[in-house]
């Protein structure tokens, strides 16, 4: 066995000892461990790296992945369902929660709201076993689903529609992207703002084709991903 198959190995063990998220010594500290180079110790950590047991932050370090929430876009599963499948505890922080107009000409059109008509928007960020994945703001049509505000929206936002109004809810489109956290989404997903994001858009409408939701959620690129 090559030298940095078996300091893979030790590092390996080293990560499952520490436990997700755990910080890792620097490529010099370790290389001074295993009485070897940094080359070798680099190799290593790519390996381990490149098969999701670690995980390179840029100016910080090499921590210990976390296991990925997967989404499998084709499935119209709520992200509560989607942890749930992941087996970890779905919660959320709720940020805020506003009945509003809207904000623009292409939002009213979307859902058909006309002078004086309003959106709720809930701004929520979601969380596995207490961690936060990601951060959602859900544009709703207030015609469809009025007083929601009064309900606890901490939980899954379909199955409270579903089981109060007793609607049922289409998935008709999602617009992948990946990009930075600003400085106030790097602040409540706990990520630096130089951390890649996923960033979805998802639109939903209700039976007889009235538009129901639009969803701009930016997730952690460590922690989700999206199965096509």
């Amino acid at each position: 066995m090559h030298k940095y198959e078996l300091i893979r190995e030790a590092i390996a063990a080293m990560a499952a000892e520490a436990g997700p998220g755990a910080r890792l010594p620097t490529e010099k500290e370790m290389a001074r461990r295993f009485n070897a180079s940094t080359m070798t110790v680099r190799r290593a950590l790519q390996m381990l790296t490149e098969s999701g047991v670690l995980r390179g932050v840029p100016g910080r370090g090499t921590f210990v992945a976390r296991s990925r929430v997967t989404k499998v876009a084709r499935v119209s599963a709520s992200f509560t369902e989607a942890l749930q499948a992941s087996g970890r505890r779905a919660s959320s922080r709720l940020v805020s929660a506003t009945l509003r107009p809207p904000i623009d000409e292409a939002e009213g059109d979307f859902f058909a709201v006309g002078e004086g008509g309003f959106v709720v928007e809930v701004r929520r960020v979601r969380l596995g076993d207490g961690i936060p994945i990601g951060f959602e703001s859900a544009v709703l049509n207030a015609a469809i689903v009025p007083q929601i505000l009064g309900y606890d929206l901490t939980g899954s936002l379909y199955e409270l529609i579903e089981r109060q109004y007793r609607l049922e809810i289409e998935r008709t489109g999602v617009v992948v992207s990946s990009r930075l956290p600003d400085e106030f989404e790097a602040k409540l997903l706990e990520v630096e703002p130089t951390e890649p994001c996923l960033q979805t858009v998802v639109t939903a409408q209700v039976s007889g084709g009235h538009n129901l939701e639009r969803t701009v959620a930016l997730y952690r690129g460590d922690m989700y991903e999206l199965a096509i």
